[in-house]
């Protein structure tokens, strides 16, 4: 009794370093996120970074991340799941280095490339190392205080962003994520006991190749199209090597001993449907967001603290009231959850149709973001433990990885293509404004400055003061009318997400996974693994 005591001790003060090192990896990259996000407009000022640019800074991490999410969790089944954590950790930390210290806008996008790449590895690790350091009897209490605090550190990640930013630089972001990557793998080593990999398992490094160049090359071409022109050779042979790898992808996929995307899982309508919800629903939510995020700070004239804030406020709203809704999905099926929180999404979002160069972030914003915080809340649940439900119960740890992969590939897309959406409705819009105005066009080489950033409102340097009084205004004008499109298109996918989920999902007769507490979603990033008690699993179903 006297001689356990003190190992008992132990044993709860190493699972409580194991938490927090868990805890702060998943901020870490919630975090990172949103930050950088709002950091967006002050990196575009300091590097001379257009559009394309700051579009590829959020999309070069969702893109590492998408393609490579069901890669780390593989590595971590096969190396063990410390070593993997501690890596990609690391690595994180490294390539946070690597953005703070960026003298361009391409070395910043190849840290975050970097930094997503790291990433995937860090994600899948989290939940299956909780799982592992905690007993049956404190497992579902250490999740619930790991979901809180990271979800907690999610919502002030914006808000922390925009109070580095005001006070010091957007390069503070990267420097702030230094020592908490450098805690955590502190933590990991000295908390964590060495695991072993698990034996039979492999990594389908072939399918990940073919992944990254099958989403990369669609999203280059979308991105860079419109600047570089949709006849430039370069950006059209990105689109045939992405298309072609895409087609060798899923045949690979068909035989290959492990695919990262098994095709039998496809085949279960169930699973497909949400699946296909995810995609189209997390593109119009996060492009939303990013969009909106910039149009705020370039267009309005607000400052990244407020702008953060805005960002904010949908997760507030889903921490608050995530969990309820998961109660009534569970006792009324998640169908109606889905689809009703996609168009309730869809509908916040097309209340930005009101935003004009002269909207405030409390009017129009303000109710948009709460009502598309509100119809987030009510989906999250339902679908997460949807996805997994709709799976048999060995697969539900890759079907949260896929859910998760699917999750993020719609984001970047959706950001790509909203992009060009954005683009061409400037370009048509100055050019009718300068008409209506009576202004005579700028040299091209101003007007293609002016189209670098179609979401803002200050006219390129180079022209006199005053043609710069005369375009102010119109530029206001174009960047409003682009964004207003932009948000249209994003409610219109929110409203088709909630169709797709209405006509093609059922709830399964019975439901393997409690929504009310099924975690491994797209917001966390977890994954439940194969072979590591599930979450959220009903008394009497199998593990996972």
């Amino acid at each position: 009794m006297t001689s356990g005591a003190p190992r008992q001790r132990t044993a709860r003060r190493q699972a409580g370093l194991v938490l927090s090192a868990c805890v702060l990896a998943s901020s870490l990259v919630g975090m990172d996120s949103l930050m950088t996000t709002v950091a967006l407009p002050a990196i575009a000022a300091d590097l001379d970074a257009g559009m394309a640019v700051q579009q590829w800074i959020v999309a070069a991490f969702l893109l590492a991340v998408g393609s490579l999410i069901l890669v780390g969790g593989a590595l971590g089944d096969v190396y063990g799941r410390r070593l993997v954590f501690a890596v990609g950790t690391a690595g994180f930390g490294a390539a946070a280095l690597v953005c703070a210290l960026a003298p361009s806008a391409g070395v910043l996008v190849v840290g975050r490339l970097a930094q997503g790449a790291a990433a995937a590895l860090l994600l899948p690790s989290v939940l299956a190392v909780i799982t592992g350091a905690f007993d049956e009897a404190g497992r579902s209490r250490a999740i619930a205080r790991w979901s809180a605090w990271s979800g907690l550190s999610v919502i002030a990640g914006p808000v922390v962003g925009g109070l580095l930013i005001d006070a010091l630089s957007w390069r503070a972001v990267y420097w702030l994520e230094l020592p908490c990557a450098a805690v955590v793998v502190a933590l990991i080593l000295r908390a964590t006991p060495p695991g072993d990999g698990t034996a039979g398992a492999s990594v389908d490094l072939a399918g990940a190749a073919l992944a990254v160049p099958a989403v990369g090359g669609p999203v280059f071409y979308l991105i860079q199209a419109p600047h570089a022109g949709w006849g430039d050779p370069l950006t059209l042979a990105a689109l045939v090597v992405g298309v072609a790898s895409l087609v060798a992808f899923l045949v690979w996929e068909r035989r290959a001993r492990d695919p990262l995307l098994p095709p039998a899982l496809f085949r279960i309508r169930a699973f497909a449907a949400i699946n296909a919800t995810t995609f189209v629903l997390y593109g119009a939510l996060i492009s939303c967001g990013t969009y909106t995020i910039l149009f705020l700070q370039e267009n309005l004239g607000y400052g990244p603290a407020p702008a953060g804030i805005a960002g904010a406020v949908p997760i507030m709203v889903l921490f608050v009231l995530s969990g309820r809704f998961g109660a009534l999905a569970d006792r009324y099926g998640g169908r109606p959850f889905i689809a009703g929180g996609s168009l309730l999404a869809g509908l916040g979002m097309l209340l930005l149709l009101r935003a004009d160069a002269g909207t405030s972030l409390w009017t129009v914003v303000l109710p948009s973001v709460l009502v598309h915080g509100l119809g987030l809340a009510m989906l999250v649940a339902p679908l997460t433990s949807g996805v997994m439900s709709a799976a048999p119960a060995d697969r539900a740890g890759v079907a949260s990885g896929i859910n998760n992969a699917i999750a993020r590939i719609g984001s970047m897309m959706a950001i790509a293509v909203l992009g060009v959406v954005i683009s061409v409705r400037f370009s048509a819009g100055l050019d009718d404004g300068l008409a209506r105005a009576g202004i005579d066009a700028p040299a091209d080489a101003v007007m293609d400055t002016a189209r670098e950033r179609p979401l803002s409102d200050e006219p390129p340097a180079a022209l006199p003061a005053a043609e710069r009084a005369a375009l102010e205004p119109v530029l206001a004008d174009a960047s409003a009318s682009a964004f207003r499109t932009g948000a249209g298109v994003a409610g219109g996918l929110a409203v088709l997400a909630g169709a797709v989920a209405w006509v093609g999902y059922r709830d399964p007769k019975a439901a393997a996974y409690d929504a009310a507490g099924t975690l491994g979603c797209p917001l966390t990033g977890a994954r439940d693994h194969v072979g590591a008690p599930p979450i959220g699993s009903r008394a009497g179903q199998p593990a996972a």
